[in-house]
């Protein structure tokens, strides 16, 4: 540890990076620095719901909820046809229960309830209460009692590197050496130009946006390339269902639309999970059209409950920002929405063919009378009919980029790896800023929250680890 400024130096303050610097000092680092090109701490995580994903922890038990690691790794794996880190992955899973659980020695409170995250055998999904911002506010709190240094709107833009090993960081003409390098920095979906080129099938000009923090611009896929970091997980990241009406987040879908692809078919579940939503999407071209009738749209409306199927304890049931009879109508001003007294001239007017449309509904109709979703599963109770003229259609495209998955490869000790898979000796990574661990199918919600808190640890009691 002579002469280095730092112990343990870690870029980004965010979940990933403080989970890291914490965890470094929990093993015997003393000197730690956390580096933060922002004026505040917490990056994209504090606007998170903090939603994380964990095996066989207390918190289940308490429900009566059997599960293991081996399960968790199973379904993530499944789900993603293996095309993931699988040591890295095996890593994640079998240790993501034990990092809900040290939030929870922390200080972070969960609600009791768990929930389903997407499509996994059972609830294993904790949610903070106070969200993304109390997790960060813990860590952060923790990280300040434990003597570690914060360095804000500190922009890195260089690694330091000595006898092939990195030992430290540059912003500018400012020099900081270390004994090893955490990057958690998140990820680029802040800069435009790194989403066409690293995330195209989330880029539009018109459609498009991010919901994370400014600070995610991408900046480590620049510092990291004189040292030959290895990127994989290309156009990989989580990419929600979005109306051209406007740039307001909404997560799910009210399970009463109905979705039909370019040939007029219904082809999903419409209450399927956001991560499973995202692929049968990319299937049908990420183009879709909901369909539906003014009836259920006023009585949606004059419900003023958004029916989603999924409910996250602590939220508050609210009416959907797009779904309702005003903004239809605004919309329909602006020729965002069709509208038409018959299917045949709503059929023309999106350009599907005219016959598919009529089965279509019609097999809709059908299912509402048996009160069974005989093709898709989805639930009777969201089941709706088309049947009271005029009937609308309205394009969907997932278009709202939540994370970007695709960044620089890691060992399931979060080493970076370069070009050649060889660990490049000094430099750790963790969270958002990896690619490989996030695959083309998003697990659920607390996959990209759980790969931060548990990888951050791994990451951070490594690079301790190497000082020594």
């Amino acid at each position: 540890m002579t002469g280095f400024d730092f112990d343990v130096l870690v870029i980004g303050s965010g979940v990933a990076g403080l989970a890291a610097a914490l965890a470094a000092h929990q093993v015997g680092a003393e000197r730690i620095l956390v580096a933060e090109s922002e004026g505040i701490v917490g990056g994209s995580s504090r606007l998170s719901g903090g939603l994380m994903m964990g095996a066989a922890t207390r918190y289940q038990k308490v429900q009566g909820i059997a599960d293991s690691p081996e399960a968790l790794f199973h379904d993530y794996m499944t789900l993603n046809q293996w095309k993931v880190e699988s040591a890295v992955v095996e890593r994640l899973t079998s240790r993501a229960g034990e990092a809900v659980e040290w939030l929870g020695d922390l200080g972070v409170e969960f609600y009791d309830q768990l929930v389903y995250g997407g499509d996994e055998s059972v609830p294993r999904v904790h949610c903070p209460i106070g969200r993304g911002q109390a997790v960060v506010d813990v860590l952060y709190r923790q990280c300040r009692e434990s003597g570690i240094e914060f360095a804000l709107g500190q922009r890195v833009d260089r690694l330091l590197v000595a006898d092939g090993a990195v030992v430290g960081i540059a912003s500018g003409t400012d020099e900081i050496t270390a004994g090893s390098v955490v990057i958690a920095t998140g990820g680029f979906g802040a800069n435009e130009q790194k989403r066409k080129e690293l995330f195209p099938s989330v880029f539009d000009t018109d459609w498009s946006y991010y919901i994370g923090a400014d600070g995610s611009r991408g900046d480590a896929l620049d510092f990291t390339r004189d040292v030959n970091a290895q990127v994989t997980g290309f156009n990989r990241g989580l990419r929600l269902l979005h109306t051209d009406f406007d740039k307001m987040y909404e997560a799910y879908i009210p399970g009463w639309l109905v979705l039909v692809n370019s040939e007029g078919r219904r082809f999903c579940n419409e209450t399927a999970p956001y991560g499973i939503m995202d692929g049968l999407m990319q299937e049908q071209g990420d183009s879709a059209f909901a369909i539906f009738d003014h009836k259920t749209l006023v009585e949606a409306t004059e419900l003023g409950v958004a029916r989603y199927k999924q409910s996250i304890p602590g939220s508050t049931k609210r009416q959907s920002p797009h779904w309702n009879l005003d903004i239809i109508e605004m919309m329909l001003k602006e020729g965002k929405v069709q509208k038409r007294d018959s299917l045949e001239d709503l059929a023309g007017a999106i350009g599907v063919p005219t016959a598919n449309l009529i089965a279509t509904v019609a097999r809709v109709n059908e299912l509402v009378e048996l009160a069974e979703d005989q093709d898709y599963l989805k639930d009777p109770k969201f089941l709706e009919p088309i049947v009271s003229g005029p009937f609308y259609a309205v394009e969907v495209r997932p278009a709202t980029c939540c994370f970007t998955a695709c960044g620089l490869r890691i060992n399931r000790d979060a080493e970076v790896l370069d070009e050649t898979g060889r660990v490049i000796a000094g430099l750790y990574a963790a969270g958002e800023v990896t690619g490989g661990v996030i695959g083309p199918r998003y697990v659920g919600s607390g996959n990209s929250y759980g790969n931060c808190v548990t990888m951050g640890r791994v990451a951070g009691q490594g690079a301790a680890a190497h000082v020594d």
